[in-house]
């Protein structure tokens, strides 16, 4: 099994951005954080943490794969629980994360509190301090 913690941090709507992406299984364990180009409004920061996320997972490891994917954006969370968004601004990142994901044996999202995911949230902001920087 392999657990998936993804965050984004925002200045400004839309501004500068970072994202932070904890992977863990079994003998693999990643910390990324990463700041973004451009600006960004929270909810499409969180999208792409969710996208590059999957990317991540689909070239590190093999189908047989069981995903736990956690975010604190109830956007990204129950859209791809649904596999629909709303906003059609957000369905290139939706169409991209169910692609890469549906390869794996077994996949599922879930919300949780901001509080229960520190660890992305702190990788999110120090890309940010980055983004701001540059």
């Amino acid at each position: 099994m392999f657990k998936v913690y993804t965050d984004a941090a925002a200045n400004g709507n839309p501004g500068s951005a970072g994202i932070g992406i904890i992977l863990s299984g079994t003998q693999k364990y990643e910390q990324l954080s990463i700041p973004l180009s451009g600006k960004w409004d929270n909810h499409s920061a969180e999208w792409e943490a969710m996208r590059l996320a999957a990317k991540w997972l689909n070239e590190n490891l093999d189908e047989s794969s069981i995903l736990l994917l956690y975010t604190d954006s109830q956007i990204v969370a129950k859209s791809l629980e649904k596999q629909y968004v709303k906003n059609d601004i957000f369905k290139p990142y939706l169409d991209e994360c169910l692609t890469l994901l549906t390869k794996f044996a077994f996949w599922e999202v879930k919300w949780i509190p901001e509080k229960q995911n520190r660890g992305a949230d702190n990788l999110a902001k120090q890309a940010l301090q980055k983004a701001i920087k540059k």
